[in-house]
């Protein structure tokens, strides 16, 4: 093939198509290859999340857990995974409750993000402390209208 042919695609119409074909096949392969990669790590976080890891089932690596998958966008799973941490280790409810807040504040559910800071707050959470969020969150429900 000559430089010109190289530099804009020699070739027939219908060799310039499977080219075409070829490279969107293989990005498309690997666009699945990435997407399933990441569902198993998320799902292993969700089970280890869960309590469900027998070897990473102390409280420590769930909450860590639990905050790879927020930070994953997966902030659905992020609240049910806060929920169960909350039933199983009682004394952290009011941090749990802030988790779930930030989850829903982070899915621009404003009411149930503030809901859930003042939940938090009533179990003994730092007032000061979510008074930014509480705050990013009324002023989200205002813009909303």
């Amino acid at each position: 093939m000559g430089f010109w042919s190289t530099l804009f695609g020699g070739g027939s119409p219908q060799e310039k198509a499977a080219r075409i074909a070829a490279k969107a096949e293989a990005r498309a392969q690997r666009e699945a290859e990435e997407l399933a990669e990441k569902a198993a790590k998320t799902d292993g976080l969700f089970e280890r999340a869960l309590g469900k890891d027998p070897e990473n089932c102390s409280y420590d690596a769930r909450q860590k857990a639990a905050i790879k998958l927020v930070l994953a966008n997966e902030t659905a799973k992020g609240r049910e995974a806060w929920l169960s941490i909350s039933r199983d280790y009682p004394n952290e409810l009011a941090h749990a409750l802030e988790q779930v807040g930030v989850c829903y504040h982070l899915e621009k559910n404003y009411r149930a993000a503030l809901e859930n800071y003042e939940a938090a707050i009533r179990v003994g959470a730092d007032a000061g402390h979510l008074a930014d969020n509480m705050a990013e969150a009324r002023k989200g429900m205002a813009a909303i209208g």
